[in-house]
């Protein structure tokens, strides 16, 4: 046998295996998005379809290539519709599962814990069930080329293609996995032709070929391995005999060959790695190259998004906007209100909030003063204004922005005739507040606080922390109404007046758009619970003690009016009234009564 030929191929032969395992999987989820499909698929189980929809669609932003997440959503939107219908209601006593959605939904939840032999049980018994659900099948087939059960993943895709014909992806899985199984085979007849044992290297160089026969390498191999000649005679007899008609002075090391991957593919692999940066250098180069459709650009939109290009994600969104007057498969109403929505988010730099509150004050994101009592006062039965313009100098960071602030507070009435009001209690604020996660609506404030005027109020530094959690707070255009939630909690410390307070309240109940589906007037009648700590109540009550603390629980409704919208803004500004009345739990006699916040946001 020549000995450059052997060369030859050992250089393009010994590329086979790692080419061929670089072909990408579906990545496990994890962190936000793990935690969010998680909720999605738990929530659809015990039949919560907002919140399931919700989730799915949360996940959906943080990993838009887990497009079984949409099956999700369509299944909670037919099953909700189902159950919101009263014909349906008189007829049936609940929707009907999905076949095979159950043993699904385990099957991915293993999937993303890595426990892929579950994971190919789970499918198995999902595809039984519903035989037609082309992602049961993908599923299987994922989780069995994660365990290297090759040969049983090919038989995997070869029974989906029974059902799915010519299906694209199932097709190029097909190939992907065949070379993976040609590629070992390969690597031992090659070292089987070196040791001159031809007749072990015809047999995996025919294995080979017959699971991959594209593969150049593979072919070249089989043609040596059958040349039936000396050394000298070699080069031109496999040269004759080869399929490729190169000669072996010309032929490249590498030849190890495939269709070419296109920028866009390239792009979606880049996402599905997470690999964000060259994802987006893809998208950028096959932009240029054709313009994307409405579905790939908002994918790019995204992908802007979680590399700080928010200018570029603002545009990529306007034009899936556009595309949509001449799309084939147009969004529906709530996924182009998504997309409006986006572009506020992204593109707002400035923000104006003013609260004016009777008895107390929540206000998630950190733009109020806080709410328990006022400048020398024991007691909450104040109405307060608290006006603030933040700025955002970096952008948005993919909900990951610093904000720079200032606010103006005053105490308007008070029923007590300690309380300083009007001029007396004028006071303002500038700090600085950073929202360092993506996913968790965290907020930590560090500002300074001064008087105003004729004020009697101490300055101060004041470090706070928030929390909020909400979902169903945003206006939806799809449904008349939907279940709303809302969590606010925060704790701040006075370093010079060493007062130390925390404050929470939650609220849920039932959204309903006044006047129908797509109104921008919305109620929201709820149960609310609020509790508050005050160190300062604590250490300066007189005439008997005092714990600080109060906690109430009660019932309240909201109304609020979003306005402010254009061709691919959604409404950036609202009115809201909120009125509640709570009954004391436990704690001061402040946690019980009438509270009311008006609050314009801007």
């Amino acid at each position: 046998m020549n000995r450059p030929l052997l060369t030859l191929l050992a250089a393009g032969l010994s590329l086979i295996p790692v080419l061929a395992s670089a072909e990408t999987l579906p990545l496990p989820l994890t962190g936000p998005a793990y935690t969010a499909a998680n909720e999605a698929y738990s929530a659809y189980e015990r039949k919560d379809y907002d919140l399931a929809i919700a989730k799915a669609r949360e996940a959906l932003r943080l990993r838009a290539d887990v497009t079984r997440l949409n099956t999700l959503i369509e299944l909670a939107e037919r099953d909700k519709k189902l159950r919101d219908q009263p014909q349906t209601a008189r007829s049936s006593r609940a929707a009907p599962p999905a076949p095979g959605f159950a043993a699904a939904s385990q099957g991915f939840k293993a999937y993303d814990r890595e426990q892929f032999g579950l994971a190919a049980q789970s499918a198995r018994k999902a595809i039984t069930q519903a035989p037609r659900r082309r992602e049961y099948r993908l599923l299987l087939v994922d989780a069995l080329q994660r365990q290297q059960h090759l040969e049983e993943a090919d038989q995997a895709v070869t029974d989906a293609l029974g059902v799915f014909t010519n299906d694209t992806t199932l097709l190029m899985r097909r190939k992907e996995i065949r070379r993976q199984l040609a590629a070992p085979l390969a690597v031992q007849g090659y070292r089987a032709l070196q040791q001159g044992n031809r007749a072990l290297a015809v047999e995996k160089a025919r294995k080979a070929v017959a699971w991959a026969p594209e593969i150049a390498a593979n072919q070249q191999l089989l043609d040596s391995a059958l040349l039936d000649a000396n050394d000298s005679d070699a080069p031109v007899l496999e040269c004759q005999e080869s399929a490729f008609g190169l000669t072996c002075a010309t032929r490249p090391v590498n030849t190890y060959e495939r269709a070419p991957v296109s920028d866009l593919q390239l792009a979606y692999d880049s996402v599905r790695s997470g690999d964000d940066e060259a994802a987006h250098a893809a998208f950028r180069k096959a932009d240029a190259t054709e313009p994307l459709k409405p579905a790939a650009a908002q994918d790019a939109a995204y992908n802007a998004m979680r590399v700080n290009e928010d200018d570029e994600a603002v545009a990529y969104f306007k034009r899936v906007i556009d595309g949509q007057k001449t799309a084939e498969t147009p969004m529906s109403a709530q996924q182009l209100f998504d997309t409006r929505r986006a572009v506020g988010d992204v593109s707002r730099r400035m923000g104006l909030t003013s609260t004016t509150s009777y008895r107390g004050n929540s206000s998630s994101g950190l733009s109020a003063a806080p709410s328990t009592g006022g400048s020398g006062s024991q007691s909450n039965d104040l109405l307060q204004n608290s006006t603030e313009l933040s700025w955002r100098p970096l952008g948005y960071r993919n909900a990951r922005f610093v904000e720079l602030y200032g606010r103006i507070t005053d105490t308007l009435w008070s029923k007590n005739s300690d309380s300083d009001t009007g001029a007396d209690a004028l006071q303002g604020a500038v700090g600085v507040r950073v929202k360092p996660l993506s996913s968790v609506n965290i907020m930590a404030a560090l500002e300074r606080t001064f008087p105003l005027g004729s004020s009697n109020v101490d300055g101060d530094w004041l470090v706070r922390l928030g929390y909020g959690s909400s979902i169903g707070t945003d206006l939806r255009v799809d449904v008349p109404s939907w279940w709303t939630s809302q969590l606010y909690a925060e704790v701040g410390h006075y370093i010079t007046d060493s007062r130390n307070y925390f404050n929470s309240e939650w609220q849920v109940g039932r959204s309903y758009a006044i006047g129908g589906t797509g109104s921008r007037w919305v109620t929201f009648p709820h149960v609310v619970a609020a509790i508050d700590y005050d160190s300062k109540m604590k250490s300066e009550a007189g005439g008997g003690f005092s714990s600080g603390d109060a906690g109430g629980i009660g019932i309240g409704n909201n109304v609020r009016y979003w306005f402010r919208e254009d061709a691919y803004n959604a409404p950036r500004s609202y009115v809201d009234f909120s009125l509640q009345y709570r009954a004391r739990v436990f704690g001061e006699d402040r946690a019980k009564g009438v509270f009311a916040r008006l609050t314009y946001s801007y």
